[in-house]
């Protein structure tokens, strides 16, 4: 096939690096002067935010600064893609924490060693909610809600214009339930960025380096979240260890990051641990009901599917899918002459 990958040797430029061993990964750059941060994160799923008391923390060796949501003006922002401006996710939590892994408050420290022992000085008063995890337990009239002003935990939806019945014409209707449960990305390379502030040719105002699968995106969202034209913002991206999904859009760890740096003046860095990437890098939860009108010679003759997506603690884009690929993927590969669809995001606290 002309101009194609398929039946063709095509020769990678990345393989030889990878396989002798000689990669370069966020983590192996260095860079004299960096701090390192470390975020204080939710033991409960949701809970009330009383007051974060960080003055131990501010003592202890190698500590710069601990932040919290009052001190860094960074707005409540969509990681990935523009889904409902009601949910949208502060990067620090302010009042309520909303999952668990919830961040409330950065350390900022000149070695990473010093910013994860000082997180556990930072004492959080919280009032515990009533929890909701699973998406349908929450479309219940009486739910627990994530976000109390909107009266709902369904924060996206649409439904297909009434009409004709897509299953009049069929002979066999088969019915299902389909969960398709939330999942654990899991690359082999975590979440890392490492952000610096001062260009040797005063070309940009930011540049970051960052595992990503959509740098260009990353670009985007950095500038506009923090009001630094793009042209000002570089977004390097160096190997990656694995995305899977997982390393789309820009993650409040790294906004934090480069809201740090910029206050500072001085580059930062975050590494995400293992046990961090389990709390947060998963989603994409659903509940899928189907109903396939058939001939009995074994021909489709409609499809209605009503999907609910798991939009996580503030609206993200796990929901959004349920409206979105989920629809469009749902015919397959199949002739499917009537279709019908219907989807809701629910907001839970994970």
């Amino acid at each position: 096939m002309p101009g194609s990958i398929l039946g063709n040797s095509v020769r990678r430029v990345e393989d030889p690096d990878l396989v002798r061993g000689r990669g370069t990964y966020v983590d192996d750059i260095v860079v004299e002067g960096a701090l390192w941060l470390a975020f204080v994160r939710s033991p409960f799923a949701h809970a009330e935010l009383l007051s974060v008391d960080a003055d131990e923390a501010r003592k202890a060796d190698g500590v710069v600064a601990v932040l919290t949501s009052g001190d860094l003006e960074v707005p409540a922002f969509h990681p990935f893609f523009a889904f409902n401006d009601a949910c949208m996710r502060p990067p620090l939590a302010i009042d309520r924490v909303r999952f668990v892994g919830d961040m409330v408050a950065v350390v900022v420290a000149e070695s990473r060693a010093q910013a994860v022992d000082a997180v556990e000085l930072v004492d959080v008063d919280y009032e515990p909610l009533m929890p909701e995890v699973d998406m349908e337990a929450a479309l219940r009239p009486d739910a627990s809600l994530q976000f109390v002003a909107l009266g709902t935990n369904v924060v996206a939806g649409e439904r297909d214009a009434e009409g004709d019945d897509v299953l009049a014409d069929a002979e066999v209707v088969v019915r299902a339930r389909i969960e398709n449960q939330r999942m654990s990305v899991a690359p082999i390379e975590p979440n890392v960025v490492l952000v610096q502030v001062s260009d040797p040719d005063d070309r940009y105002d930011l540049v970051v380096h960052m595992s990503t699968q959509m740098p260009h995106g990353a670009q985007r969202t950095f500038a506009r979240v923090l009001g630094i034209d793009r042209d000002r913002v570089r977004v390097i991206t160096p190997h990656v260890g694995g995305a899977f999904g997982g390393k789309a859009g820009v993650p409040p760890e790294h906004m934090l990051t480069a809201a740090v740096a910029r206050r500072l003046g001085r580059p930062a860095r975050w590494t995400e641990t293992r046990s961090e990437a389990q709390l947060s890098m998963h989603g994409r939860g659903q509940v899928q009901y189907v109903e396939l009108g058939l001939a009995r010679d074994g021909r489709i003759t409609g499809l209605r599917c009503r999907v609910v997506g798991d939009a996580g603690g503030y609206g993200g884009f796990g929901g959004a899918m349920a409206g979105g690929s989920t629809r469009h993927m749902a015919q397959g590969v199949y002739r499917v002459p009537r279709f019908a669809y219907e989807s809701l995001a629910a907001t839970t606290t994970t």
